[in-house]
């Protein structure tokens, strides 16, 4: 204890007036009034406190002189404040902090000791669900910016005594609030002492760009491209990948969660898919999948076939274009991915009123146009447009990133090496793949390392009345098993 309080209010009052910057900052308030004869003192920022917090307050004034004789901090919390999260604190530097999260922070004349009141108020918009993330069955809700009422969307899809929310402050100025929600009896220990070691012990003055900048912490700010946590912003989602062995990362100010660790096969998961039967999910998982390799292979596949017609069969030789553009056949297709990403960027900062006509001036003017006056052929603009297409089918935004960068590395590599360069390219983009780990979890697993019963349960979409036995074995999890054995049940 650095920073007691003192006997007297004043004191208190002056050290905490020059610290908050109150007379400086408009928000920051500080109310003095009388308790059973002793001066005291509350203060708070303005728009954190609730309205209703005036009642206990009042009934904390009507207190009568020979009631604080002796224990006053436990006669008024027992007694006169009827509040139902209130702590107490005896360090003015712990206190600031307290007031600077929201609490209300109260202090009488003689007692060295404060009262902690944690009265605040929440402004923020209502639950709606993901833009990114919309399914046709389901939870229509999302999270919001308050981490409160994003911990508590995910705890009302898990009543479990195991159930942990964590929180970390993080930065030393910003002091943030950093959930870690996981489940206790089946998270990979190691996992989560080494997160909590990551955020615990990083020297930074906040999070400017909060869930951002807490996965740059955990992850050592890596220059490599793939993402190695998913973002989400569907509780359900967070529900689900949790009782799997997850570990969830919920950040103040952030209406996104963190889910790690997070392989290949996780960025292209929906609950979108396993909301349907196992014929239809496994129709569209292997649907995803072949998105997939279209938007990566697709342009540069036809670019090879249609600058190598003589080692193609006979059936084949229709592939190629029918009128040559006014560049090479190569530089066209970059240029068309350049257009396509430049398109995606102006329609980031486009308002929703102007939108539908960014579309149709890129889409089909420009397209149009291009191809009347001969810098495009019309299958680059065709085979381009399949390749941007299969894109919206990946969930992950991060995901769909990495692919189009992938896809532009095929490319130039087979404008350069021709069916070298290709080969070259897709055997380094593999090994690529296969090097890297996201929190000790090979990105390609389940493939490497090979776990069928894992792989059948992401692509054939079992169901729920399927899945034991199949908690993922390579998160390192306490309990592998998901359903309650008959012994178990019996114990019980």
């Amino acid at each position: 204890m650095n920073n007691p309080i003192r006997k007297k209010l004043d004191e208190n009052l002056a050290i905490l007036k020059e610290v908050l910057g109150v007379g400086e900052s408009f928000d920051v308030i500080v109310r003095t009034f009388e308790i059973a004869g002793k001066k005291a003192g509350l203060v708070f920022i303005d728009g954190f406190i609730k309205d209703d917090l005036i009642l206990p307050i009042l009934k904390l004034m009507e207190t009568e002189r020979e009631e604080l004789s002796v224990d006053v901090i436990k006669k008024i919390t027992d007694r006169r404040l009827p509040y139902y999260e209130i702590n107490t604190v005896n360090d003015l530097d712990k206190a600031v902090q307290e007031v600077l999260a929201g609490p209300q922070l109260l202090l009488i004349d003689g007692v060295e000791e404060g009262i902690i009141i944690d009265g605040r108020t929440w402004i923020g918009r209502s639950p709606e669900e993901p833009e990114l993330e919309k399914a046709t069955r389901g939870p229509a809700d999302g999270f919001v910016e308050t981490m409160l009422f994003n911990v508590n969307a995910v705890r009302r899809r898990i009543r479990d005594v195991n159930f942990r929310a964590e929180v970390i402050q993080v930065g030393k100025r910003s002091k943030n609030d950093v959930a870690l929600v996981y489940m206790k009896d089946i998270v990979n220990p190691d996992l989560l002492q080494d997160v909590k070691s990551k955020l615990g012990s990083v020297d930074i003055d906040g999070l400017p760009l909060a869930d951002k900048t807490v996965e740059d912490i955990i992850t050592g700010g890596t220059l490599n491209p793939l993402p190695l946590v998913r973002y989400t912003e569907r509780p359900d989602n967070v529900a689900a990948h949790i009782l799997e062995g997850n570990l969830a990362i919920i950040v103040d100010n952030s209406p996104t969660a963190l889910i790690l660790p997070a392989p290949f096969i996780s960025h292209i998961q929906t609950l979108e898919i396993f909301r349907k039967g196992p014929v239809l999910g496994a129709y569209l998982s292997l649907l995803r999948l072949f998105a997939i390799l279209i938007s990566v292979f697709l342009p540069a596949v036809w670019l090879l076939m249609a600058n190598n017609k003589e080692l193609l069969p006979e059936y084949l030789h229709f592939i190629g274009v029918k009128k040559e553009g006014t560049v090479g056949l190569g530089l066209q297709f970059i240029l068309a991915s350049l257009g396509i990403d430049l398109i995606r960027m102006a329609s980031i900062q486009t308002p929703d009123t102007l939108a539908t006509s960014l579309s149709l001036v890129s889409a089909l003017l420009l397209g149009d146009f291009a191809v009347q006056v001969g810098l495009f052929s019309p299958e680059v603009i065709l085979y381009m447009a399949v390749a941007a297409l299969s894109t919206f089918s990946i969930p992950g935004y991060e995901m769909v990133m990495v692919l189009k960068m992938f896809r532009f590395i095929l490319l130039i590599a087979t404008i350069i090496g021709n069916i070298w360069g290709f080969l070259l390219a897709s055997l380094l983009i593999f090994i690529w793949l296969a090097s890297t780990k996201s929190f000790g979890v090979s990105y390609l697993w389940p493939i490497i390392p090979f776990d069928y019963q894992a792989l059948k349960s992401s692509l054939l979409n079992q169901t729920v009345l399927d899945l034991s036995h199949s908690r993922p074995a390579a998160y390192g999890v306490k309990d592998k098993d998901r359903m309650v054995k008959e012994d178990d049940r019996e114990q019980d």
